[in-house]
């Protein structure tokens, strides 16, 4: 089971090519370093246009400092494992959010769901 879900914006100031790498700041060093040999779901949020929500997945094969940005760092993707979905899952349906696990007490998705 993924442990974590990289959010993947199109028009995203990282470096990111979700086949290859990840491109993340320091602060989420140690929840990506706990995907090190697993599986994680890319998910792209609601404030891209034409989003596909929840789209493809991977397995994380290293984590490593980006040698070009001081404080940043790169997921890389193990060669083969990048499997975007035929039909993308919704964050999103009819009733609200499909996920119910994300709401939080008063029953809204807040800060880093």
């Amino acid at each position: 089971m993924p442990k974590e879900i990289f959010v993947h914006r199109s028009d995203s100031i990282y470096d990111d090519s979700p086949a290859e790498r990840y491109h993340f700041p320091r602060q989420y060093l140690s929840r990506v370093s706990a995907c090190v040999g697993d599986w994680i779901v890319y998910y792209e949020p609601s404030k891209v246009r034409d989003i596909r929500g929840y789209f493809a997945v991977a397995k994380v094969d290293q984590v490593v400092p980006d040698p070009q940005a001081s404080g940043m760092y790169l997921a890389l993707i193990a060669p083969g494992t990048y499997l975007d979905f035929v039909n993308p899952v919704p964050f999103n349906g009819p009733l609200g959010v499909v996920e119910r696990g994300v709401l939080n007490a008063d029953g809204k998705t807040s800060g880093r769901a």
